[in-house]
């Protein structure tokens, strides 16, 4: 009997399904023929979503209850805050081996990262970022998932991802750990990153909901976020990536010299063109 795989997106508030409306066209566009469910407590007509279920009882971690209710027996959350940029149905292989996979939070200083529920843990096994969660539906992961949302919304937590921590450390559930390309949130990065290296699969930042929680200006798209530099890198890396090459079928492409000098050239037309517009 075949596996349903599939995303979802869980949301509050029209601001939030806007985003996620964005991300899940991006993930459309980098994955086609992926099923992508929209999990909300608005009525809205989307097309982009495969399915939209409505949420019974909205909170701000809604996301948990979502991932409960998935129809799909492999399920890919993702936060609304992010754009795909590359294939991640390999993501969905892992699951055949391992329960649930999650990339770990990057910014392991914080205040954030350092707190706890009821008990210290190990540095070395810190917090896993929960805006990009991959698992399978058994009936540990269920449990697992029933705990963290009853949780967080007893304990009236701001935060999910110190409860996940202990949570996932008292199980016996395997879990992979995604590498930060799939859920890379610290992408200044790539201005140091080569064809050599894995190139990124998902962008995800809180930037892109500033414009209504911070009065900050809006991001339009993945330019504006990362700036022309880094954007003007992204489709090569993809090009080079041997891993996404061979899951297209195709072999992967290095730029020869031409080219270099070609994006070079492209590259400074566009800083131009971008401090331009922002200085207009």
């Amino acid at each position: 009997m075949s596996k349903t795989i599939g995303a979802i997106f869980a949301t509050t508030g029209k601001n939030y399904t806007d985003l996620a409306e964005r991300a899940a066209q991006s993930l459309k566009d980098s994955c086609p023929g992926l099923a992508v469910d929209l999990f909300t407590d608005q009525q809205v007509n989307m097309p982009v979503f495969d399915r939209i279920h409505q949420l019974e009882d909205p909170w701000r971690r809604s996301k948990i209850d979502a991932m409960v209710a998935s129809r799909f027996d492999k399920t890919l959350f993702l936060d609304a805050d992010l754009f795909v940029i590359a294939d991640i149905r390999d993501i969905f292989d892992v699951l055949d081996r391992f329960d649930i996979a999650m990339a770990h939070d990057s910014s392991r200083n914080s205040v954030a990262c350092h707190s706890f529920w009821s008990k210290s843990l190990p540095n070395t096994f810190p917090q896993f970022n929960s805006g990009v969660v991959a698992f399978r539906r058994n009936a540990e992961v269920t449990k697992l998932l029933q705990h963290w949302s009853e949780t967080v919304r007893r304990e009236e937590f701001k935060r999910d991802q110190s409860v996940l921590r202990e949570l996932i450390w008292d199980s016996d559930l395997r879990v992979a750990t995604l590498p930060r390309e799939y859920n890379l949130m610290r992408f200044k990065v790539l201005r140091l990153w080569r064809t050599r290296h894995a190139a990124p699969r998902i962008i995800h930042s809180p930037r892109l909901h500033k414009h209504f929680t911070a009065n900050k200006s809006k991001i339009g798209n993945v330019e504006c976020l990362v700036g022309p530099l880094i954007a003007s890198k992204l489709p090569v890396m993809v090009a080079a990536d041997r891993s996404l090459a061979r899951m297209a079928g195709r072999e992967p492409h290095f730029p020869n010299g031409r080219e270099i000098w070609i994006r070079r050239l492209r590259l400074v037309r566009d800083i131009f063109m971008h401090w331009l517009r922002r200085l207009l």
